[in-house]
């Protein structure tokens, strides 16, 4: 009995979604691509900051994405629970749907998207606060 593994390596993470959203779930899609985009991704030639993920046609597409030269909206390959789920929950007021992050599974390309909520400038300035501290009190320990 081989079990094949696969390898997981990150390509591109999106770093201001923690700081800007609240992150409410997570889903793991397999993404539709042509062969200059799957060129551009494992370059690291595609910046996901930005990109929203919207329902068209009974389907989930990445707008946009791309670099100067090449932009495509991306369908999205995900099962039909959690397709249901994720355009569910866009209908409420204040939800969206970014990417998280691009990664390579075995061969297959894979995005990391999530339904969020926009932070207020309040809950931004206490997480700067709470960042500021646990670094105070490490180099009190260290």
């Amino acid at each position: 009995m081989s079990e094949t593994i696969k390898l997981t390596k990150v390509l591109t993470t999106n770093k201001r979604v923690n700081f800007d959203y609240e992150v409410l779930q997570k889903f793991t899609a397999g993404l539709c691509l042509s062969g200059a985009m799957v060129k551009q991704i494992r370059a690291n030639r595609t910046n996901i900051q930005g990109k929203f993920i919207v329902s068209q046609n009974s389907r989930l597409e990445i707008l946009g994405m791309g670099n100067d030269k090449i932009t495509e909206n991306i369908p999205l390959l995900l099962n039909q629970k959690e397709l249901k789920k994720v355009t569910g929950q866009l209908t409420e007021k204040g939800v969206t749907c970014i990417v998280l992050n691009l990664k390579a599974v075995g061969r297959w390309l894979k995005a990391d998207i999530g339904l969020v909520k926009g932070k207020k400038n309040y809950d931004k300035r206490e997480d700067i606060k709470k960042r500021d501290m646990d670094r105070q009190e490490q180099k009190g320990i260290l």
